[in-house]
């Protein structure tokens, strides 16, 4: 893992306008709220959070599917967010995605050879006898025959067909892989082989991943620092270690303890349970978002606004009571 940033997010807020039947009473929903990381060159920096939380909506600003209300986004030195469409196109092949549904992100009318043709081609990446060379060697670089290149999507199964979407993706030699909960429809054994053919195709040509999903244990694993998203802000992040092992915010502890455990010394534990549920309408509410819900809520986190605060080794969390507080105490005592 090199020191260079691929890419730099810095502050971006996305909002989305709810419309009304009276203009006057139309509301600006904030899906994204200030949320700023750096992921570099060689790693895989892991978003990780419940349905619902704004992870994909960072994923399509970062794409820029869509532009956001607020913020920057740099690849390598190049700004992207306020990039004309025009322009954009044109450096695509420096950054790509795997989509969670690799049924409806693949072309059912056309044969995998040319779903894999038509970037390479219109990027003029290659041509003639090199593009079908190209087709061949990207199959067989993610565990398919280069025989498979004549079949259509429908003749494959899910973890098959996720393949052939990561190889569309590294079919432009692209800087950065963003992951959109890539193993999340498939079965837990097939997770394991794309999970494994992520990681040594990273180790092979020296890939850099966002890796968005909500299965904790798939994005531990594959993840070299792990961010920790609660309604549309990052309240964690570090290490995938530290924030697995020490978790330092009240929602991360709450996400790791509601996740099964076959550890039969775990199974009697004491877990975090959050009181009701989350809740985007913050009207009339200061402090921390997580205050209504959180076990540890004391009158100082209504009152005050946290920060994000570094706790140790680049481990940061925005709680008023991540160094010292019940969280700290607690996994400290296990």
């Amino acid at each position: 893992m090199g020191n260079t940033p691929v890419l730099t997010v810095k502050n971006i807020t996305k909002q989305f306008r709810i419309p009304a039947a009276n203009e006057l009473r139309a509301k600006q929903f904030t899906a994204v709220r200030d949320v700023s990381f750096q992921v570099m060159k060689g790693e895989t920096f892991g978003i990780v959070g419940e349905s619902g939380c704004g992870k994909s909506t960072v994923a399509k600003v970062l794409m820029g599917i869509e532009k956001p209300t607020a913020g920057e986004v740099w690849l390598s030195d190049t700004r992207i967010d306020n990039m004309p469409e025009r322009k954009l196109r044109l450096i695509r092949p420096r950054f790509q995605m795997v989509f969670q549904d690799s049924g409806s992100s693949l072309n059912g009318r056309k044969r995998v050879g040319d779903i894999l043709r038509e970037p390479m081609a219109y990027h003029k990446i290659a041509s003639g006898k090199a593009l079908d060379m190209r087709v061949d060697e990207l199959l067989e670089q993610v565990g398919l025959s280069a025989a498979m290149r004549d079949r259509y999507p429908h003749e494959f199964s899910g973890g098959q067909r996720q393949r052939i979407c990561i190889a569309r993706a590294l079919s432009l030699n692209p800087e950065l892989v963003v992951l959109d909960e890539p193993v999340s429809a498939l079965d837990v054994s097939v997770q394991a082989q794309i999970l494994n053919l992520l990681r040594d195709l990273q180790q092979q040509l020296g890939l850099t991943y966002i890796f968005i999903g909500h299965g904790l244990g798939a994005v531990h694993y594959i993840s070299s620092r792990i961010g920790v998203m609660y309604m549309g802000s990052l309240v964690e992040y570090g290490s995938a270690e530290d924030v697995f092992s020490h978790p330092q915010h009240p929602y991360t502890r709450a996400l790791l303890d509601a996740a099964p455990t076959a550890e039969p010394n775990q199974k009697g534990r004491n877990r975090m349970v959050l009181r009701g549920e989350m809740n985007w309408d913050q009207t009339g509410q200061t402090g921390c978002s997580l205050y209504s819900r959180c076990p540890y809520a004391t009158p100082d986190c209504t009152a005050m606004t946290p920060m994000m605060q570094d706790v140790g080794g680049g481990h940061c969390a925005v709680c008023l009571r991540a160094t010292d507080g019940p969280v700290a105490q607690a996994e400290r005592s296990e």
